[in-house]
This record gives structure tokens, sequence and C-alpha cells, in this order.
């Protein structure tokens, strides 16, 4: 945690950039799973990379995941799975999902075209939803930022969720994403020197950023 906001750093593939980001103030670690993510860690490399998170700090980005899938990468030792998925294409069976994970356990991340409607009925499957830029070609990492006025809206409507703002975040806009009443950031692509490799310069840029925001 970074003051008063929780910290997720996504895309993580290497240990030594885990262990900098833990110790730079990161509640949580993203693995992305998913094959067709640049970010991608194999499923042979990442037990030696889950040694160096902590166990509750684990979380597996997944698109589209199956019943089958969800419980596979909670027996490798995941803590949280987040599902990214398009909610006018019924290829993800959440029920079954939500009822293997939990709602405490399961992050739902929905592709949102701009303007289109948030699905209330997804609200039954979990606590914490992540709210990132839209893209046709693409499940998040874009490095695109959202539409934050959205977010503020989702998240002022419905309370008793966890929303995380995600999309294009880093030092140069994370000041301003608080603003937003964001407590809770997802950060990737803006703390980068290239996809999956981390620079702790931009992580302690950002942690400086937010603790000057939060003592002005």
């Amino acid at each position: 945690m970074i003051g008063e906001v929780t910290i997720k750093v996504c895309g993580i593939t290497r240990a030594a950039d885990a262990a900098v980001m833990l110790a730079s103030g990161a509640d949580f670690l993203g693995v992305n799973v998913w094959p067709g993510s640049p970010r991608h860690v194999a499923a042979e490399r990442r037990p030696s990379l889950l040694r160096e998170i902590p166990a509750a700090a684990r979380v597996a980005v997944m698109v589209n995941p199956t019943a089958d899938e969800v419980r596979g990468l909670f027996a490798e030792g995941f803590a949280i799975v987040q599902a990214h998925f398009d909610p006018q294409v019924a290829t993800c069976d959440l029920p079954r999902i939500a009822a293997i994970a939990g709602p405490d356990r399961l992050w739902l991340a929905p592709k949102l075209a701009d303007g289109a409607p948030f699905p209330a009925e997804l609200l039954n499957f979990s606590k914490t939803f992540l709210h990132d830029a839209h893209s046709r070609q693409a499940f998040g990492g874009t490095g695109k930022t959202g539409d934050w006025k959205r977010f503020q809206s989702l998240q002022t409507s419905h309370p008793s969720q966890v929303w995380i703002l995600a999309g294009g975040l880093g030092p140069a806009n994370v000041s301003d994403a608080y603003q937003t009443g964001a407590r809770f950031l997802d950060l990737n692509s803006g703390i980068e020197l290239a996809p999956g490799l981390k620079s702790a310069e931009k992580m302690a840029a950002v942690s400086e950023a937010l603790l000057k925001t939060r003592q002005s």
C-alpha cells in the first residue's frame, strides 16, 4: 500500500521485479497466464516465480477462463483469478467460475465499449471489479487511459464493491487518478521499460506522486 492506496502491479514476469515491486508498496502482483499476452508467463515458469510472491498477493490474469482453468490456477497456488471477458460473447462461464472461486477470490474485468451499460448482473459474482481502457483488439495492457468519469460513476453507484482503476497509469497521472476517488490502482505499462520489464525508478516516482498528493 502507498499511503491509503492499494496497489496491484500487473504483468510480472521476473522474480527480481516481483521483489522490487513488493518492496515499493505493491499489495498484489498480477501474472499473465493467458498465452495471448505479451507478458505471458508459461506454466513451466510459474512455480519458480510464485515462490517469490507472498501467497495472498498472487493474482492470475486470464482471458475467458473456463471452470477447469480456474481450478487449475488455484491449485498452482494463485490466491485470486482476475478474469477478463467480453460480456457480449458467451465464452466465460461466470456462474460456475464464481461458484468455484467465491466472490472474494474472483476479480472481474468486463470488456465494455465506450457508452455500453455496465451489466448489473455481474455484481452477483464478485466483490471486486477492474475498470480498464476499452480496446477492440486487446484485453488490458494497452497503456491507454480509460474513462475515469465512468469509473467514478460506477464506484459511486455500487459502493459495496471494490473498484480497481487501470489503464495507462504511471508517474505522470497517478495523482489525477487519485483525485477521481480511486483508492485501488492497477499499474502495468506505465511503470515498464518494455513489456514485462518493470522499472524500479518509475515505481518510486509513482509512490512519490501519490504521497505528495495525499499530503497536499
